[in-house]
């Protein structure tokens, strides 16, 4: 019969693997975040992108359907070219891209704002406090240490960017009542999640390495904004060297917008708008040939486009579509901007490895 000692104690508490031992980290790091009143301020303002997203996606809808219910709203699709308002389903696909390419366009913003406020502390608070050997002295470690870091950060980018994606996506499907719609629209799907997941991993590791260098939390704050805005601001000073081909890939936001506008063909889908729109406008061009000057076309009853000429001063050049800007010149190529963005990752990685030692090493 065993003897046990008097300070016993039977522990009744749930098993688990250590395959998910980071979570831990991540959950109590995000539990600490929400003290941050800045934090929640910026979460519910990163809200209305998604909103305006899924109004969107249900006024096309039913524009699609050409719904009763949307007569008394007719009026704000009059700016749109006859062969779009004949055929809205035609171009289910382009406005779905060139929509949630808007909505991640701005969602990036708010990332930024994220990473800003809950990174700097993620591991230079470690370092001032001489927190490691408490992390890596429990069954932890060095990797496990990081995921569970990064998970704070990722948490938040993904609940301001895939999160409410999908759930847009979803109730596109539901208002759009059409069975070809996810065949046609699935890319725009796995887009929205493979760029949530790049810009997740991206600035996660950024931040984190940025974080393990000082052990002041604002000195890390100031590096993030600095690279983050001297950036292009480098990358529009080298555009007047003979390295003006290659200045673009200095600037971060460039490079992730790059990767971004690859994965959703962003280009073919607005130059197929643009199209759409020119012919448009010529054929009201035409119209107006006989019976007096152009109107601007108007879209939500805003007019856009240049103005008509006067007679005699030869036709006007046609619009672009409202809202929405071809290809930046100013933009890297996207594999470049993807080499780029990888060489930053195993940068900052091996800055991890080097500043976040084993147990046995620290000092």
């Amino acid at each position: 019969m065993p003897i046990l000692d008097q300070g016993y104690q039977h522990w009744d508490g749930k098993l688990a693997g250590h395959a998910f031992r980071w979570l831990a980290i991540t959950r109590q790091g995000v539990k600490a975040q929400f003290k941050n009143r800045w934090l929640v301020s910026t979460l519910v303002g990163a809200l209305a992108p998604a909103l305006l997203l899924a109004g969107f996606l249900i006024l096309w809808g039913l524009f699609e359907q050409q719904a009763t219910v949307l007569e008394p709203f007719l009026f704000l699709f009059q700016g749109l070219p006859d062969e779009v308002r004949h055929g809205p389903k035609g171009f289910r696909t382009t406005f779905w891209t060139l929509a949630f390419t808007l909505f991640f366009r701005v969602q990036t913003f708010f990332a930024f704002v994220l990473v800003m406020l809950v990174g700097p502390d993620l591991i230079s608070q470690d370092l001032r406090f001489n927190a490691l050997p408490l992390y890596l002295s429990r069954p932890l470690r060095r990797v496990d240490y990081f995921l569970g870091k990064l998970g704070v950060i990722a948490t938040f980018l993904l609940g301001i960017m895939l999160i409410p994606a999908i759930l847009a996506y979803l109730i596109g499907l539901a208002f759009s009542m059409d069975p070809a719609v996810l065949p046609q629209t699935w890319r725009v799907l796995a887009a929205s999640a493979a760029y949530g997941a790049i810009l997740a991993a991206s600035t996660g590791l950024l931040m984190l390495a940025l974080s393990s260098l000082s052990r002041n939390s604002r000195f890390v704050t100031a590096i993030w904004v600095g690279l983050w805005m001297l950036g292009g601001a480098a990358a529009d000073a080298s555009r007047r060297t003979p390295a003006r081909e290659w200045a673009p890939l200095a600037s971060y936001p460039a490079d992730l917008a790059s990767v971004r506008d690859a994965l959703f063909d962003y280009d073919a889908q607005w130059d197929r708008l643009a199209d759409v729109f020119r012919k448009g406008r010529e054929a009201m061009q035409d119209a107006a040939g006989f019976g007096g000057r152009p109107r601007r076309p108007r879209i939500f009853g805003i007019p856009f486009g240049p103005p008509p000429p006067r007679d005699g001063l030869g036709p006007p050049e046609p619009p672009s579509p409202p809202g929405l800007t071809n290809a930046d010149p100013a933009r890297p190529p996207w594999p470049w901007a993807a080499g780029v963005l990888a060489g930053l990752g195993v940068a900052s990685a091996v800055v991890l490895s080097t500043r976040v030692r084993s147990l046995d090493r620290l000092k």
